[in-house]
C-alpha cells in the first residue's frame, strides 16, 4: 500500500458509511457546488470526493468525466490523512507528487498527452479529526493559489461536509419514521414551544397514533394537543408534566384523552425535550399507549378478587381488609359489625335447584344495599351469610335498628321458579372497635352472636357479649377433645336393662354412649352430644358404642352356653340413619359377633324421620331387609306426626319420660298415656315405656297394658363390667309381688 492512512482509519470509515452516499446517483446540491468552485477558480475541474477503504468515489465531479479512481492514485489519500489543505501548484516540480500527477493524468478517461498538473483540496470534516474525503480542484496547467483562495476554498468544502450531514439527517430521520410506523406505540412529535396554551403544535404523527385518536394525520399536524382534551382530561397532571419539561425534564404521565368520534380513553404515555447542537430546545417526542382495555380487564381481576361474582358485594378478604382499617383508624367507640344468616336457604336449594337459590341470593344482595347507607359496606362470605359493616355507626341502638331494618327489608316474598319464597335472617351484632386488634376476632364475634341469634327461637337479632365468645372457645376445646376421644377409643357402652312389665322379667338392653375421658371422668351424652353432631362425630361415636356393645352382649352369651338371649336396643341418630353406609355397618357388626337380627334394634326419634324423602324410605327399606327391628324414641316429645308413623316402617314406640311424669298429675296425663299405649297396641307395636321412676308409674303402665319399661325404678345404666352381677341380682323382681299386682 502506497498511499497513507489516518490515525483513526476504522472510526473515519465508519462515519463515512454511516453517511449511506457511496454509490449514491447524483445529487442537484452537491452537483451544483462542484460548479460552483470550478466556476470561482476557474479551473478545468471540481469535484467532491469520498475517500473509501481502497477507492475514491467523487459524488459530484464537473469537468472530467470522473467516476473513481484508486485510493493509490488519489491526492485527495493525503489530504485526508493529514485533515488540512493540499495545495499542489506545480505537480511536475514537487518530487513527491510528480509521479503521483503523471498517473493521475492517465485515468481512463484523460487523454494520453494530458498530465494533471495544478491539485487543491480541502477536507471534508463530519465531526472532530473525522475526515471523510475533499472538495478538491485540479487542472493540466500550474498555477498559484493564495490565502485568500484557500480561505474560500475551506468554506466550499464546509459547505459540501454540511450537505453531507445533513443527507445523513435526512436519511435518518426518513429512517426513523419508516421504523416508527413499524412500532405498536403511537409517536407524535410537536414543537417545543408554547407550552402555555394553546400548546405546541404537532409537526410529525405516526399511524399508530392517528389510529388511536381516530385523526388523519393531516388533521393533527398544526394542531396542538389540546385537540384530544375533555371532561375527564385530568388537568392537574398535565401542569405537573409542563413544569418538568420547563426544567428540560423527561416525564411520565397517565391521561384520559378524547378520539375524534368523543369516546374517552387511557393513555399511557412518555414525553422527553430534544435539543440542538447548541443545546436548545427545539422539539418534544412522545411516546403513547392506550391502556384502556389492560386497565378495564385489571379493574375486572381487581373486581374478582375482591367482590363475589353471583351477588357483586364485597368478598370476605375484602370485606376483613375494610374491618381491619376501621380498628386501625377508629377511637374504639363507634362501628359495628352486623353478620346475617338467611334461615332455611338449604331448602330452597334442595326443593327448587341451585338457579333458583342463586337467585334468591342476588335479591337478597340487592335488598341489602338498598337498605344501608352509601359509605356502608356490604359482603356475601360465602353460601347464604352475609356481613354489613357499619363504620360510623355511634351507638349500639343505632346498629340494632339497622339489624331491624334489614330484616323488615327481607321479609317481603321473593318470585322464584313461580313460587313467593318468603326469607327470614338471624343477625349477630359486634359494636364498638375498642376491644379488637384484629379483623378476624371482630368477625368472629359477630359470627357467635349470629349463631346464639339462630339457635334462640324468639330472636331473630342478637348482639354480642364476651360469655358467647367464651363458650364458643368452650365449644372449640370440647371439639378437640371429642376428636381425640374418637381415635382413641374412648367411648364406650353403657347398658339400660328393659324389662318384661307383664312378668318382670329381663327383656334386653338399651345402649347408651358414655365417653369414658383420659381423666378417668365419664361424661353423659348431654354434655358433648350437640358439637358431636355438628362437627359429623356422632357417626364415628355412634359406631364405637354400638360395635361395643354387640361385643359385650356376644361375650354374654358365649358365657351362659347360647342357652341365654337378650335384646339389643342401639340408638342412631339422625346424621346417621338414612345413610347408606350405615346399612353396611349394621350388617358387618351383627354378622361379626354373631347377634341375630331379630335381637338388634335401631332406635331413632320423630324429628330424624319427619320430612324426608322416598329415597331416603329406601334406605330404611334396605335396614328393615336385614331383619332388625326398628323403633322411635322419645314419642310424644312434641314431634308427633301420626302420619309419619303410619309411613314410616317401625315396630314399636318408646314414651318418652316427659308423659310417664304426667301420670301422676291428674287424670289428663293417665289419658293421655293410655291413649299412647292403646294407639301402639291397635298399630301393632310395641310399646316401651321410659323413665318409669315411682311404683305408681309402673302399675299404671301395668293396668294399661304397656309391655315393656325401663327406668331407675329397675336399675341405672351400667357399664360392660357390672353386667353379671346385674344378672344374677335381677334387682326389678321385687316390684312383681302380690302387692302391687
Amino acid at each position: 500500500m502506497t498511499y497513507p492512512l489516518p490515525d483513526n482509519e476504522d472510526e473515519r470509515l465508519d462515519a463515512l458509511h454511516q453517511l449511506q452516499v457511496l454509490d449514491t446517483a447524483p445529487e442537484d446540491a452537491f452537483t451544483r457546488l462542484a460548479d460552483i468552485a470550478k466556476a470561482v477558480f476557474d479551473v478545468e475541474f471540481a469535484g467532491i470526493s469520498l475517500l473509501a477503504e481502497e477507492r475514491q468515489w467523487f459524488k459530484a465531479a464537473c469537468g472530467w468525466a470522473i467516476t473513481e479512481t484508486d485510493r493509490e492514485e488519489a491526492f485527495c489519500a493525503h489530504v485526508v490523512a493529514d485533515g488540512e489543505v493540499l495545495v499542489i501548484e506545480d505537480a511536475r516540480a514537487e518530487r513527491q507528487f510528480a509521479d503521483l500527477a503523471r498517473r493521475a493524468g492517465e485515468g481512463e478517461d484523460a487523454a494520453e498527452e494530458e498530465a494533471l498538473q495544478f491539485y487543491a483540496g480541502a477536507p471534508l470534516t463530519i465531526e472532530d479529526s473525522l475526515h471523510v474525503g475533499t472538495l478538491c480542484l485540479a487542472d493540466d496547467a500550474p498555477r498559484s493559489f493564495g490565502a485568500s483562495e484557500r480561505a474560500v476554498l475551506v468554506a466550499l468544502a464546509n459547505v459540501a461536509a454540511d450537505l453531507l450531514k445533513a443527507r445523513r439527517r435526512n436519511y435518518e430521520a426518513r429512517y426513523l419514521s419508516s421504523a416508527l410506523e413499524q412500532v405498536d406505540e403511537a409517536v407524535v412529535i410537536t414543537e417545543a414551544e408554547p407550552l402555555e396554551a394553546p400548546g405546541p403544535e404537532i409537526r410529525w404523527v405516526n399511524q399508530a397514533f392517528a389510529g388511536m385518536t381516530g385523526y388523519s394525520p393531516d388533521e393533527l399536524r398544526e394542531s396542538t394537543p389540546r385537540l384530544l382534551y375533555g371532561a375527564d382530561t385530568d388537568y392537574e397532571t398535565l401542569e405537573r408534566v409542563r413544569d418538568a419539561l420547563k426544567e428540560g425534564e423527561s416525564v411520565r404521565a397517565e391521561s384520559v384523552y378524547y378520539r375524534k368520534d368523543g369516546t374517552p380513553y387511557l393513555v399511557e404515555w412518555g414525553v422527553a425535550p430534544v435539543r440542538d447542537a447548541e443545546g436548545r430546545l427545539t422539539h418534544l417526542v412522545s411516546v403513547q399507549r392506550d391502556i384502556t382495555e389492560e386497565r378495564e380487564q385489571q379493574s375486572e381481576l381487581e373486581f374478582q378478587a375482591t367482590h363475589d361474582t353471583l351477588t357483586g358485594l364485597l368478598g370476605r378478604a375484602a370485606l376483613e381488609t375494610a374491618v381491619q382499617d376501621l380498628l386501625d383508624s377508629a377511637d374504639g367507640e363507634t362501628g359495628a359489625l352486623l353478620y346475617l344468616d338467611l334461615d332455611r336457604f338449604k331448602q330452597v336449594n334442595d326443593t327448587l335447584g341451585h338457579a333458583a337459590g342463586d337467585k334468591l341470593l342476588k335479591e337478597v344482595a340487592d335488598r341489602l344495599r338498598g337498605a344501608v347507607r352509601e359509605e356502608d359496606r356490604v359482603a356475601r362470605l360465602g353460601g347464604d351469610e352475609f356481613a354489613i359493616l357499619l363504620p360510623s355507626v355511634q351507638a349500639p341502638e343505632s346498629a340494632t335498628q339497622v339489624a331491624e331494618r334489614l330484616v323488615e327489608a327481607l321479609r317481603a316474598p321473593v318470585e322464584v321458579e313461580g313460587r313467593d319464597v318468603f326469607v327470614e335472617a338471624s343477625i349477630g351484632i359486634v359494636f364498638g372497635a375498642g376491644p379488637y386488634s384484629s379483623a378476624a376476632s371482630f368477625i368472629r364475634d359477630a359470627d357467635v352472636a349470629m349463631y346464639r341469634a339462630k339457635n334462640v327461637a324468639t330472636r331473630s337479632i342478637m348482639r354480642h357479649e364476651q360469655a358467647m365468645t367464651e363458650e364458643l372457645g368452650a365449644r372449640f376445646r370440647l371439639d378437640a377433645d371429642l376428636h381425640r376421644g374418637v381415635e382413641q377409643s374412648e367411648f364406650e357402652p353403657f347398658f339400660h336393662p328393659i324389662v318384661n312389665l307383664e312378668e318382670g322379667t329381663l327383656h334386653g338392653f338399651e345402649v347408651l354412649a358414655r365417653w369414658r375421658r383420659n381423666t378417668g371422668e365419664i361424661v353423659t351424652p348431654g354434655n358433648f352430644l350437640g358439637v358431636a353432631e355438628e362437627t359429623g362425630l356422632i357417626v364415628p361415636i355412634g359406631h364405637q358404642v354400638i360395635e361395643g356393645a354387640c361385643q359385650v352382649l356376644n361375650r354374654l352369651q358365649a358365657a351362659h352356653d347360647g342357652d341365654w338371649t337378650v335384646s339389643l336396643s342401639g340408638n342412631f341418630s339422625r346424621y346417621e340413619f338414612f345413610r347408606p353406609e350405615t346399612r353396611t355397618f349394621v350388617d358387618d357388626v351383627l354378622t361379626h359377633y354373631d347377634i341375630a337380627p331379630e335381637q338388634f334394634t335401631m332406635e331413632v326419634t320423630e324429628r330424624a324421620i319427619e320430612g324426608n324423602g322416598a329415597e331416603n324410605w329406601e334406605e330404611v327399606e334396605a335396614l328393615r331387609d336385614l331383619g332388625i327391628r326398628m323403633e322411635i324414641d322419645d314419642f310424644g316429645t312434641g314431634f308427633s306426626s301420626l302420619h309419619s308413623l303410619l309411613e314410616f316402617p317401625i315396630d314399636g314406640l318408646k314414651v318418652d319420660k316427659a308423659l310417664m311424669d304426667e301420670l301422676e298429675r291428674g287424670e289428663n296425663g293417665r289419658e293421655l298415656v293410655r291413649c299412647v299405649v292403646k294407639m301402639g297396641r291397635t298399630l301393632d307395636l310395641t310399646v316401651t315405656a321410659e323413665g318409669i321412676e315411682t311404683t305408681e308409674q309402673l302399675k299404671a303402665l301395668r293396668e294399661f297394658g304397656c309391655p315393656l319399661g325401663q327406668g331407675y325404678l329397675f336399675s341405672k345404666p351400667l357399664p360392660a363390667g357390672a353386667l353379671e352381677a346385674l344378672l344374677k341380682e335381677t334387682p326389678w323382681q321385687v316390684h312383681w309381688t302380690p302387692a302391687i299386682e
